[in-house]
């Protein structure tokens, strides 16, 4: 699984109200930054846009996180890799949904993949940097004004 996160520690000795709020708060960052990672999100079939999509920003031991789950690819899509020798099928499975044959497959499978490696596509880190500049952006102030 890959997270980001934000904690919300320090906030115990506050009442249930004021952490109410300063969740919300946290949420609301957290929205964002999944929003944007949405937009930015590499799509083939769809995996990594539904993984993230289904895991929506909740509070976890102490954190609001959101981010993809169970997909092995989430990594090298995100930084990319150095040079390896991929499995050849599923790029030619790839290819004829791409270009509608295995030219371009045969290619990214025996040249660039093994010389150049997977290149980097950021989505989390985009959405991660939204959701730090909406922090900075947005008063936590306001949402403890606005609690019951």
């Amino acid at each position: 699984m890959i997270e980001t996160s934000v904690s919300h520690e320090g906030i115990d000795d506050y009442g249930p109200k004021v952490k109410r709020a300063v969740l919300k708060y946290l949420k609301d960052a957290a929205q964002v930054g999944q929003n944007v990672a949405l937009e930015e999100v590499p799509e083939d079939r769809g995996t990594l846009r539904k993984s993230l999509a289904q895991f929506v920003p909740q509070e976890r031991d102490g954190s609001v996180v959101w981010g993809v789950g169970g997909q092995p690819q989430a990594l090298p899509m995100e930084y990319g890799t150095d040079p390896y020798q991929p499995p050849v099928e599923p790029l030619l499975e790839w290819s004829k949904r791409v270009t509608g044959d295995e030219g371009l497959g045969w290619y990214v499978a025996t040249v660039k993949i093994p010389e150049e490696g997977n290149d980097e596509q950021p989505y989390l880190r985009p959405g991660a940097e939204a959701q730090r500049e909406w922090l900075l952006n947005h008063d936590i102030s306001e949402y403890i004004q606005d609690i019951d």
